[in-house]
């Protein structure tokens, strides 16, 4: 009988253990993204980029005959100090071939422009894509040290814009070991130089 019993509780025990409830836990992915250096490092490649484009020869020199374009707006229009005939015509002339100018330019830089801005945001998908692979590896290495059965990011929204976590009660926030974990796996050449001497 108490052969009988142990046995009985064995198969109890055992079955409470396969029928346990699964160990969630939650991690901010949006708040791990901004901390990484990675991310601040790609904002600032991506911004200098876009400035580049600006201080390109043709917007340059599109700027410059824009405010040629405005000179001889002025003086064409000008009510108070009136041109003679020919001075008017020439102004005119000269007007019109820079109006052309400036459209065949803007043409070139927007057609140059938006081919740098498909390429600068190419560069920047592909950043956040890697950065948000290794938070994803990282979290998923956290959770398994720690036991847990499933992680939720709670900075996520679904795609009708609800949350995607909408309540937790004493759920486990892996979030700062999740940080301290891309610290510690962080390139050599992506911290910051004190950073990286201590790393040595």
């Amino acid at each position: 009988m108490n052969s009988l019993k142990a046995i009985s509780l064995t198969l109890l025990a055992t079955a409470l253990t396969a029928t346990a409830a699964p160990r969630f836990a939650l991690v901010r992915i949006k708040d791990l993204y901004t901390a990484l250096p990675a991310t601040a490092a790609l904002q600032q490649q991506i911004k200098s980029e876009r400035d580049a484009i600006m201080k390109d020869q043709r917007a340059q020199q599109l700027r410059k005959i824009i405010g040629e374009l405005q000179a001889l707006q002025t003086q064409l229009s000008d009510k108070t100090n009136p041109l003679d005939e020919a001075t008017n015509r020439k102004l005119a002339r000269t007007y019109e071939i820079k109006r052309q100018e400036a459209q065949t330019l803007q043409q070139e830089f927007e057609s140059f422009k938006t081919e740098r801005e498909k390429l600068i945001n190419r560069k920047m998908v592909e950043g956040m894509r890697a950065s948000l692979d290794r938070i994803a590896k990282i979290s998923a290495q956290v959770a398994k040290e720690r036991g847990c059965d499933v992680v939720f990011d709670s900075s996520g929204d679904t795609n009708t814009g609800v949350p995607f976590v909408l309540f937790s009660k004493n759920a486990l926030d892996l979030t700062a070991d999740v940080k301290a974990a891309l610290k510690d796996s962080e390139p050599a050449s992506a911290k910051p130089p004190e950073a990286a001497g201590k790393a040595k």
